[in-house]
């Protein structure tokens, strides 16, 4: 005699189900995506942008970095959705710092991308744009700060390996390398 709870009919009820695998799903696939320098007409919209991803920045700030012309916005149907800026510095390779002189290398601050876009390819090519960029405007090198702090294991690449952050995994994955310097760890790339 059956009792009629649920765990017996889900016994007797239950087949094996086929598990779909998940497949990689490009921007594109999901969405059009469009990747545009950003301009003194986007300032507000992207200081908005990035203070829902919690970075502490001034549409003053934004306007200076955006006036540079090497920063790039990811766009969702002409809504901003990701915010990637870049700048000009010198960075000496041989001793792993910057300096003062002459810029040759181009700096990428950290991304900012709205939540429900994450994971969806944005990042990387808001990297590849501002590399493309850099390499078009004469710079030698790559560079971005990706943490303050230095840690404590002797080889940088494999703390990276093991747990960096997104835009870690994304520049060690185009081939970066991350070294411990007094700025913290720095990684970059040379044309």
């Amino acid at each position: 005699m059956k009792s009629g709870f649920k765990s017996e009919l889900m016994e007797t009820e239950a087949e094996p189900k086929q598990v779909k695998k998940k497949k990689f799903r490009s921007p594109i696939d999901v969405e059009e995506v469009e990747i545009k320098k950003l301009e003194e007409s986007d300032v507000e919209e992207a200081t908005r942008v990035m203070q829902k991803c919690m970075f502490s920045v001034t549409e003053e700030e934004l306007s200076k970095i955006v006036e540079k012309g090497l920063s790039y916005g990811a766009f969702v149907d002409r809504i901003l959705v990701g915010v990637a800026l870049s700048w000009g510095v010198r960075f000496n390779p041989e001793t792993n710092e910057f300096e003062d002189g002459e810029e040759n290398a181009l700096f990428l601050e950290d991304d900012a991308i709205l939540l429900s876009y994450e994971g969806k390819g944005i990042r990387e090519l808001l990297i590849e744009k501002r590399e493309e960029e850099g390499e078009e405007t004469g710079f030698k090198y790559a560079v971005a700060i990706t943490s303050q702090f230095n840690p404590e294991e002797e080889h940088v690449g494999k703390v990276i390996e093991q747990r960096g952050n997104k835009t870690e995994k994304v520049l060690q994955r185009r081939g970066y390398k991350f070294l411990k310097t007094r700025n913290g760890v720095v990684a970059y790339i040379a044309y």
